[in-house]
């Protein structure tokens, strides 16, 4: 029965962490998408945040004219990888095609 209850809270973690991460990749996805002002102190926090993932990401990836596909790609990685921790939390052996099917669902 205990197992039971650190499973469901490892599952809220996982969620609520990866959830707020793919928030602020979001909220960077669309400040660049309306070409929001970058000297804001609450853009700048979410910049700093952001960047050590999107930096490699955008070496690889390259942006279609302003939309910034690295983020999107990131936003993508990170669902696959919090769907992935959370069906192993479930006791569920994920399949790699579901795994991107729930993560873009």
């Amino acid at each position: 029965m205990n197992g039971n209850y650190l499973s469901n809270a490892g599952i809220f973690l996982v969620d609520f962490i990866f959830g707020l991460y793919i928030l602020a990749v979001i909220l960077r996805f669309l400040l660049q998408f309306v070409r929001a002002d970058f000297y804001n102190p609450l853009a700048q926090a979410i910049v700093t945040i952001t960047n050590p993932p999107l930096r490699p990401l955008r070496r690889i990836i390259p942006a279609l004219r302003t939309l910034d596909t690295s983020s999107l790609v990131l936003m993508l990685i990170l669902q696959i990888i919090s769907t992935f921790l959370i069906f192993l939390l479930q006791g569920i052996a994920p399949n790699i095609l579901g795994l991107v099917v729930t993560a873009i669902g």
